[in-house]
């Protein structure tokens, strides 16, 4: 056809794209958002006893505590569902990161003991 796409394989594309966007925005609800931020914030809490004492780094995980803590707040408020799909898709997006990111530290850290369990 000319180079061209059926109309029903543009129609079949524009369903799937579709698809994916919904199903990213439901990823995306504020209760989604909400479980993330206290998974993020447990994790934190467990990182801050298994990581070095170091100032640098029992300071980076107080600040991520603070964050989650201040997050789940706003999450919870009426006025964060009306933020657009696409911007809390980018907020999940970004504290999936910090979680990878969190437990890679964990994984690094050192063991605080030198006996294998």
């Amino acid at each position: 056809m000319n180079g061209r796409s059926s109309p029903l394989g543009w129609l079949r594309k524009r369903w799937r794209d579709w698809r994916t966007w919904r199903r990213l925005a439901r990823e995306a609800h504020p209760r989604k958002i909400l479980e993330l931020t206290r998974e993020i914030r447990e994790m934190a809490e467990v990182a801050a006893q298994v990581c070095p004492r170091e100032e640098a780094v029992q300071t980076r995980i107080q600040s991520i505590q603070a964050e989650m803590d201040r997050l789940a707040g706003l999450a919870g408020r009426p006025e964060f569902r009306r933020l657009p799909a696409g911007k809390r898709i980018l907020l999940r997006q970004g504290l999936l990161q910090s979680r990878d990111q969190l437990l890679e530290s964990m994984q690094s850290a050192p063991s605080p003991t030198r006996l294998l369990q």
